[in-house]
């Protein structure tokens, strides 16, 4: 049976971040550009910090059954998954007296598990003529790639990406709500990205 494990991080470093952010309430209020001309690389930089900590990690079991050059193999590997969020991409838009923040794009990385026996091979076989060959460790490597793109592409089917990005609008929106009541956080992709753009 396959065994998951989904954990929304946002860690109780959060809470030391509120206070800081908190103290920065009057370098926001009170810098020299009002919102409806600028916002201050200070103030982006607060945001990213905020928008760093909205990250969900994913546990999973994962079955890998998979072959290449003609030959199998059938195998159990335990995968951690992180969805984060692409900083550079960080957007915003003045309207008014009003700031629009933009969820940037979803980062998905997958990593093999680092504990004891996260990786167990069940069985091998070649399906060839004489079924004598043993699978090398670069044809295994090369299977493994495909397995990590497919469990990226599931973050999508299963939600996980929805679910981080909605996660991270309530909880920016809250964060950013003590600093000013004129900054919305908006999600123009619910849904993600998509992880092969």
């Amino acid at each position: 049976m396959i065994k998951k494990y989904i954990g929304i991080h946002l860690s109780g470093i959060i809470f030391m971040v509120l206070v800081v952010v908190g103290a920065g309430m009057l370098i926001w209020r009170s810098g020299e550009g009002s919102t409806n001309m600028t916002v201050s690389e200070t103030k982006l930089s607060e945001i990213k910090e905020m928008v760093k900590l909205c990250s969900l990690e994913v546990r999973d079991d994962v079955p890998i059954k998979d072959s290449i050059n003609g030959k199998w193999i059938f195998a159990k590997n335990t995968i951690n998954g992180y969805i984060r969020f692409d900083l550079e991409k960080l957007d915003y838009q003045l309207r008014n007296d009003s700031v629009f923040i933009f969820l940037p794009p979803e980062e998905i990385e997958v990593y093999e598990s680092s504990s004891p026996n996260s990786y167990e091979v069940i069985d091998t076989w070649d399906n060839t003529l004489f079924g004598l060959r043993k699978m090398t460790s670069d044809e295994e490597t090369a299977i493994k790639k495909r397995m990590a793109d497919s469990y990226k592409a599931s973050f999508y089917e299963k939600g996980y990406v929805r679910r981080a990005r909605e996660s991270a609008v309530n909880t920016l929106s809250r964060m950013l709500g003590m600093m000013d009541g004129n900054i919305t956080v908006v999600d123009l992709k619910p849904d993600g990205y998509g992880w092969h753009r």
